[in-house]
């Protein structure tokens, strides 16, 4: 990690109202910088897959079963205890979209512990209105992550599947900055899209508004399962590089580990379904257990266990890594219901 971008994460976690967070951070940048071993850092839940978009690469419908026993306030405070031992600083939370079930959701957060952690939100922005915003910061939200796909409006309202959306979130934004939240944008890039137009406007607008821009990888999981014509191909993924040198506000994943470069999925990362389930990232649909049946660490440990995920890859496992795409996750694409249990696909 460079200074800039060190002071640039800073930024983003540090909360006056949090000493005990600063406490907790300081602590896990010092264990980082004093070579010890990669402990959890994030931890991200999807509360629920409700949502009022219909966007083209969904995922949720692939692991929405309403049969199936949901995680409750006390299991949420669980797990977050778990997590903390285990090194976790942030928890984000997702859905579907969160401001379609904030009663909820502001149960959940309230469990996990928001004066010792970072708390984000992501969120597609539709639903951010002075009150909201106010019940998100009072709730002890730090960072709200706002998908927006395109600076063109009309290429993001389509992508998303509500027209008008574009102003919208553009509005909440402004609304949320001036409120003392920290924002960053999360952009899913594609093979049609990541060199043109709406990117660079993107690109424009966070240098402007002073806000982190996330270029997030595509996926062949949930609307887009199977299908790898919108994957980056060497001269994308080159274009990506120079993106992200050219500007200290554009970012992809790999750049908010603290223990090295690379995939954290399982090292420093794990994503929790409403149900349970714990993945080792959101595109991943393969379970390596469920906080109802085991702890988080003998999850976590077994995730570990699995050579290809042991070590910080440089290439997105998920998106950019073609042998495990072939070898592991096609068979998410055959089965009937997933996630998929770990010993039906690393046997």
């Amino acid at each position: 990690m460079t200074p800039s971008e060190f002071l640039l994460n800073f930024k983003y976690a540090f909360d006056p109202r949090k000493p005990a967070l600063t406490a907790r951070l300081a602590g896990a940048v010092l264990r980082s910088k004093l070579g010890f071993a990669p402990r959890l850092r994030y931890v991200d839940f999807a509360v629920d897959f409700a949502c009022n978009m219909r966007c083209e690469h969904c995922f949720a419908a692939s692991l929405r079963d309403d049969s199936r026993r949901r995680m409750e306030a006390a299991d949420y405070a669980r797990v977050a205890r778990q997590a903390m031992a285990l090194g976790a600083v942030n928890f984000s939370f997702q859905g579907g979209e969160p401001l379609v079930f904030l009663d909820r959701l502001e149960g959940v957060l309230a469990a996990c512990s928001p004066r010792k952690n970072v708390i984000s939100v992501t969120t597609n922005g539709s639903l951010l209105d002075g009150l909201n915003i106010s019940r998100l910061r009072k709730a002890g939200v730090n960072i709200l992550t706002v998908s927006l796909d395109s600076g063109i409006p009309q290429e993001h309202d389509a992508f998303r599947g509500l027209p008008g959306s574009f102003d919208r979130i553009t509005g909440g934004i402004e609304q949320a900055l001036a409120a003392g939240l920290r924002v960053t944008l999360g952009t899913v890039i594609t093979h049609k899209t990541v060199c043109g137009e709406g990117i660079r406007r993107l690109a424009a607008m966070a240098a402007e508004m002073r806000v982190l821009l996330y270029l997030i990888f595509p996926v062949p999981a949930g609307k887009w399962q199977g299908d790898t014509s919108m994957l980056l191909d060497d001269s994308d993924l080159e274009y990506v590089r120079g993106l992200v040198a050219s500007s200290p506000y554009i970012r992809t994943d790999f750049q908010a580990n603290l223990y090295g470069r690379g995939c954290g999925a399982g090292k420093e990362i794990l994503y929790l379904t409403p149900y349970g389930d714990v993945l080792v990232c959101p595109f991943v649909h393969i379970s390596f257990g469920n906080i109802f049946e085991d702890e988080l660490s003998v999850i976590r440990k077994r995730a570990l266990s699995v050579p290809c995920l042991a070590h910080y890859h440089q290439r997105c496992l998920a998106s950019t890594d073609p042998d495990f795409m072939r070898d592991r996750l096609s068979l998410t694409w055959k089965a009937a219901k997933l996630p998929l249990d770990w010993k039906q696909v690393f046997k």
